[in-house]
């Protein structure tokens, strides 16, 4: 498969208009995930795992680990959208993203797809002044300012800052270092360069195991082991109080 960058703008554009966005507004990925029936975990995982995705019929379902920034869990959400809607044919697969490797062209795709879903042309240009709209004249301020806004990672921004031209080779290493320094020094919060998410269910997960129950999909052990995952303890909520 050929690599063609303005494709998947163009699949990036049609994600966003197909969810109600236009084409300069940030995205509330909670909400486009629960819009498109997507159940997603939040799990601690090892530092080389990103995240994960599989479509079975109309089922799809996200892994992301919990143990990332949440700059880099909304890029890898967004990587995964990818996976899950606009790439042909697609099952499984787990992912290590934002390397932005060609040698592997779905991957590559998927962190392309991803940035330009996150971190829309028109929106960058639209909220970076126009006395740093050159190469290399961006400052710090102007950064920070926009990673806070797209719910960004800073490697995604630099990225597509790079992608756009308007910033160096070398400006993307000076910018890479002391993130969470350089934020705290202008003033803004540092929650996004944090990790986060830890046991979050976005989706329907009890009422996908529930209906397996009912069907005798499976057993009554299996779907208190898979309410106890969640942190529901199904016999204990059966005997609270009246009101409570």
């Amino acid at each position: 498969m050929l690599i063609n960058n303005n494709i998947i703008s163009k699949k990036a554009a049609e994600f966003r208009q197909d969810n109600g966005l236009n084409s300069s507004e940030p995205v509330l990925l909670k909400s486009v995930l629960l819009s498109n029936n997507v159940l997603t975990l939040f799990k601690p995982l090892s530092p080389s795992f990103s995240g994960m995705a599989i479509k079975s019929g109309e089922n799809r379902f996200i892994l992301i680990n919990s143990n990332h920034s949440l700059g880099k869990q909304h890029f890898t959400i967004a990587h995964e959208l990818y996976h899950l809607f606009k790439q042909p044919d697609f099952r499984f697969k787990s992912c290590q993203t934002g390397r932005f490797d060609k040698s592997d062209i779905n991957e590559y795709h998927a962190d392309l797809f991803a940035a330009e879903l996150l971190m829309p042309e028109d929106g960058l240009y639209k909220h970076i002044p126009d006395a740093e709209l050159a190469k290399d004249k961006i400052q710090l301020s102007t950064i920070v300012k926009l990673e806070q806004y797209f719910n960004s990672s800073r490697s995604a921004l630099l990225y597509r800052l790079k992608h756009l031209k308007l910033i160096s080779s070398e400006k993307h290493e000076e910018f890479r270092y002391d993130v969470k320094r350089g934020a705290v020094n202008l003033g803004f919060d540092t929650k996004l360069y944090e990790k986060g998410n830890d046991g979050l269910i976005i989706g329907q997960y009890g009422q996908l195991a529930k209906e397996l129950y009912d069907k005798e999909s499976i057993s009554e052990s299996y779907f208190m082991s898979l309410m106890m995952d969640i942190g529901k303890d199904i016999y204990s909520d059966l005997t609270d109080e009246p009101g409570q």
